[in-house]
């Protein structure tokens, strides 16, 4: 058999959607399954569903890689209650293996993700790069030297969780967490928080932004609030790590312009380095990235296993 006609399948874990990417070692992708995740039903509801979509692909799999946000200890497989799912803790690896006798590893989507733009995205050429997730949640995936840092833990990136201000929405176990003012749950719940009168509990970022472009003014205050929050944190970032770029996941390609703008405007004014504005881009792997960050860590546990690592 060649190389090419090994079958990789890659898990996209979000707290929205879960994609199944069935690719190959040129990482390729052939397929592509997509299914509501529905965490409030549970892990093992969610797992149920997940080996149903997985014993339908009319494939061998060779390999598997899950990608999903922390925290996580990728190393033994272990996600630990990570906000936007609240399973608990989760020995997903072990999971994994009762039923596939193939190579599996487990990522960090934001490690994932930084992984799959410094290889195949706008972190090519790079040595030192930063990745936000800014999908449901907010996770860093750090790049140093060429290599993706894991910290002593192996939970290096929980970004989300630090403190951005003294009050706001609670999310990540505490309030005024950077996730819960540039999340899409954050931004929710920071409508929610500012205006109660003016959002519904089911109102989400994507009506926000909608609003926001139909010219409603609440939703851009939210959005510029968030924006300014955005940039404080991206300046922080830059300070400690002084990165060659940050590269900006989902919410960046979703929102409008106003919150990105806002975000710069706060980071040229908070920033040590007068040249950080313009080292931060969106992702170039697009709304791919969940898909190719899923699917390179699933060549990565195929190649681990022929290497015996």
């Amino acid at each position: 058999m060649n190389s090419i006609d090994k079958y990789l399948v890659g898990l996209d874990i979000g707290g929205t959607k879960t994609a199944i990417v069935v690719g190959n070692e040129k990482l390729e992708i052939i397929n592509r399954y997509e299914f509501s995740t529905k965490p409030k039903l549970g892990f093992s509801d969610f797992f149920a569903r997940l080996l149903n979509y997985l014993s339908s692909i009319n494939h061998p799999i060779d390999a598997i890689g899950v990608s999903v946000g922390g925290p996580l200890d990728a190393e033994k497989g272990i996600i630990y209650n990570p906000p936007h799912l609240g399973w608990g803790t989760v020995y997903l690896l072990d999971e994994m293996k009762k039923h596939f006798e193939c190579p599996v590893k487990i990522e960090h989507d934001a490690k994932a993700g930084a992984i799959a733009e410094f290889e195949l995205g706008a972190g090519r050429g790079f040595r030192n790069i930063i990745f936000l997730t800014l999908g449901t949640g907010l996770g860093a995936g750090i790049i140093i030297n060429g290599e993706i840092y894991r910290g002593s833990s192996n939970m290096a990136g929980e970004v989300g969780h630090i403190r951005i201000a003294e009050d706001g929405p609670e999310v990540y176990g505490k309030s005024g967490s950077w996730e819960s003012y540039c999340s899409g749950d954050g931004i929710a719940k920071l409508a929610r928080y500012l205006f109660p009168d003016h959002f519904s509990r089911r109102t989400t970022a994507q009506d926000i932004s909608k609003m926001a472009l139909s010219g409603d003014e609440k939703s851009a205050e939210v959005l510029k609030k968030s924006g300014r929050y955005l940039g404080i944190g991206l300046a922080t970032l830059f300070d400690i790590f002084d990165p060659d770029r940050i590269i900006l996941g989902s919410l960046s390609l979703r929102l409008p312009d106003i919150w990105l703008e806002e975000a710069k405007n706060t980071l040229v004014k908070e920033a040590l380095d007068a040249q950080a504005v313009n080292k931060v881009v969106k992702s170039m792997l697009g709304e791919r990235i969940g898909d190719y960050a899923a699917l390179i860590t699933a060549f990565k546990a195929l190649k681990e296993a022929r290497n015996g690592t």
